[in-house]
């Protein structure tokens, strides 16, 4: 057999192409150790890759719900404490109201007056609550208050009901006026600028979809309404109802704000339902991302003990490498003779 050798140049070249392939594969199965990871996922499936393309469809709607979900969980929220705040005026206001109609003298009923006028911009204030700049009581136009200034409210109430005869006829005038629906050109066209169309609804799993159930106009806040105006009406001086005229708005206000006050633990309890329903289509989903999530990393996990013993012999390889370039570095005519 004839003898063959190869030169120097020839010789440096492999041992680059040699240390090139060693570092690559060294870094490789490194990402594949810390990250525990396949870097080629393709090879890894054979060219299968169907199943892990559903999954990470599926991984990123799931995504998307829970993202919903975290927000519409801050907005009920939000919005269950305002009504409640709410609720709280009513439930003592109403009696408060129906009792002094009863036995108090002027002076104390002008003094429920000024309360109510006070209740009043209390409820307009927790009517206009936002969170993150989006009003939860404005239905569609989320980024416009609801309820303009309360004192508007008062002074659009008083020139109504100025002039009129008898309190049943206040009272009538501003029943119909914050009852009117949009474009009747009551409340609502006035006072209630975002007002009109519902909330859009928000999509928190693959078949549950939920919107916020509450706007401005809604009944149990119109009668809320209702009874503050009344109560802050009667002690207006400009109006200069008599001492019986004063507490029979405040009966009727007494009435309106604990009729108010039932229907807004219905609400209340439609806002818990949705509340609810955002809840368990949240846990339904952390439990499917948590088996999809399980799923992708069966198909695209490495290996670690295979990773490991890999990444020991390429370790080796590469030490091997570097020992003999060194010695063949150091080759001369003189150490061959």
């Amino acid at each position: 057999m004839t003898p063959s050798s190869i030169g120097d140049l020839t010789r440096a070249t492999s041992l680059r192409q040699a240390n090139v392939l060693l570092k690559s594969r060294l870094n490789t199965l490194t990402q594949e150790a810390t990250t525990g990871v396949r870097s080629d996922i393709p090879a890894a499936l054979n060219g299968n890759l169907g199943p892990l393309a559903q999954i990470e469809t599926r991984l990123t709607s799931i995504a998307a719900w829970r993202q919903n979900a975290t927000g519409a969980a801050a907005e009920l929220a939000g919005l269950q404490e305002a009504l409640g705040a709410i609720q709280d005026i009513t439930s003592e206001m109403g009696p408060v109201l129906l009792g002094a109609a009863g036995s108090a003298d002027a002076a104390t009923l002008d003094l429920r007056a000024g309360q109510a006028a006070a209740d009043l911009r209390a409820v307009a204030g927790f009517m206009n609550v936002d969170l993150g700049g989006r009003y939860l009581m404005a239905g569609a136009a989320v980024r416009s208050a609801p309820i303009v200034d309360p004192g508007r409210i008062l002074a659009t109430a008083r020139t109504l009901v100025s002039g009129q005869p008898a309190t049943a006829d206040v009272v009538a005038a501003v029943d119909a006026w914050l009852d009117a629906p949009p474009g009747a050109g009551g409340f609502a066209d006035a006072h209630v600028p975002g007002g009109l169309g519902g909330p859009a609804p928000v999509a928190v799993g693959a078949d549950t979809i939920v919107a916020n159930p509450v706007t401005a106009l809604d009944p149990s806040l119109r009668d809320t309404l209702k009874g503050l105006v009344l109560a802050a009406l009667a002690g207006d001086a400009g109006l200069g109802y008599t001492r019986q005229q004063k507490a029979d708005l405040m009966a009727a206000a007494g009435q309106r704000l604990s009729g108010g006050n039932h229907h807004l633990t219905l609400l209340r309890a439609s806002v818990g339902l949705t509340q609810d329903t955002v809840e368990q289509a949240d846990t339904r989903n952390g439990a499917q991302q948590t088996a999809l999530s399980l799923a992708r990393s069966n198909l695209v996990a490495a290996d670690p003990y295979e990773t490991a013993s890999a990444l020991t012999q390429t370790e080796g390889n590469l030490q091997t490498l570097y020992a003999l370039t060194a010695r063949l570095s150091r080759l001369s005519l003189t150490d061959y003779l």
